[in-house]
């Protein structure tokens, strides 16, 4: 009974715990959902520039939707596959699609504020502004384009007004920063389950870890080709997305230089059951041997197994609570009104033993 209540209030106590967690991930994407319907900063710029008059193209070598699944869906998978089929452990699948989440749900809102404040044009703006390439549109010829006299341009000389809107953000780069964002947590993620600084040098290590940054650098790379960034807007993504995959690692999982890289953070939850009587050696032998029973054993192993992680507070910790002859006197102040007659054991929830310890209180009159 005390092993199957233990058990409930452990994993309520993990989902108020964890919950918050995801609440701030669902509100970080929706104040990105909610920052992304503002009007770009409309910057500036010369007709005679010649990164911006590139021709827009119409089909991309990586479309939204095909990043999304390459950077998001494709890491959590992998993850998922590794925490439930290798790894068997319930914490490591909740910790790595959390931290997924989380990097992912930072990149977008900090790249996409990036974007509307600075308002850059994209290497293909002209086209998108004048029509320079699309004969359907009838557009200015490049050669009789000019800016006013000691003066810039800006977006009032534009004669189709449907792409112009994201012409104006090309820095950062969207699908840089989301590409290294997802695929770049992969990577530690991948070089924690391998051990990848074990100083023991296996290439292969290093093939399987660098396999993602690579597919990330190659949808980067396709944004330059496409002309819709230029290199800066690149570059600055990558270490937007890099950074934040590397900061959402970390609040679940621990350095890769230490041993334990490979598990999880133990959760949020300690030991919160205390003994209220004295454990007399026969006690605890009995105690002991409730532990070895088959039943009462799988659930236990089971639960350490799915929720222990790196420092996880370890059976070993508890029993040390309990040796032989040991006693709560001193925390109880004497009082063991908690002991029965015969004195078994008895266990009550940390509310019900500081109730205990403190005394009855005076009613007010």
């Amino acid at each position: 009974m005390v092993s199957k209540w233990r058990l409930k209030a452990h994993t309520k106590a993990l989902f108020w715990s964890y919950g918050k967690d995801w609440v701030l991930v669902i509100i970080v994407l929706a104040t990105f959902a909610y920052i992304d319907t503002f009007e770009p900063f409309h910057r500036q710029f010369s007709v005679r520039d010649t990164t911006i008059q590139h021709p827009f193209a119409k089909k991309e070598t990586v479309p939204v939707w095909m990043a999304f699944v390459l950077a998001f869906i494709l890491p959590g998978i992998i993850i998922g596959c590794i925490a439930i089929f290798q790894r068997k452990s319930y914490t490591d699948l909740h910790n790595g699609l959390l931290g997924l989440f989380l990097a992912q749900a930072l990149v977008l809102v900090v790249t996409d504020s990036i974007k509307i404040a600075v308002g850059r044009p994209r290497p293909d703006f002209l086209d998108r502004c004048l029509s320079l390439y699309d004969n359907d549109y009838q557009g200015t010829p490049l050669a009789q384009l000019s800016d006013p006299v000691n003066m810039l341009s800006n977006s009032t000389i534009c004669t189709r007004t449907e792409l112009l809107r994201d012409g104006f953000k090309s820095f950062p780069s969207g699908h840089s920063s989301f590409s290294f964002g997802g695929l770049g947590y992969l990577s530690m993620y991948l070089a924690g389950k391998l051990h990848l600084f074990d100083e023991r040098g296996h290439t292969y290590k290093s093939l399987v870890v660098l396999a993602p940054m690579i597919l990330a650098a190659l949808i980067a790379t396709s944004r330059v080709c496409d002309y819709r960034h230029h290199w800066h807007d690149v570059t600055i993504g990558a270490i937007i997305g890099s950074v934040f995959a590397i900061f959402a690692y970390r609040q679940y999982y621990p350095s890769l230089a230490v041993d334990k890289c490979g598990r999880p953070f133990a959760p949020r939850v300690i030991e919160e059951l205390l003994p209220t009587t004295m454990l007399s050696h026969h006690q605890h032998q009995r105690l002991e041997d409730e532990d070895c029973n088959p039943e009462t054993e799988d659930h236990r192993e089971s639960f350490l197994h799915n929720v222990g992680g790196a420092g996880s507070y370890s059976r070993d910790q508890v029993q040390l609570d309990n040796q032989s002859g040991t006693s709560l006197h001193d925390l109880t102040g004497g009082n063991n009104s908690n002991a029965s007659a015969n004195g078994s054991i008895k266990y009550e929830s940390p509310a019900a033993y500081e109730q205990g310890r403190r005394g009855p209180t005076s009613q007010r009159t």
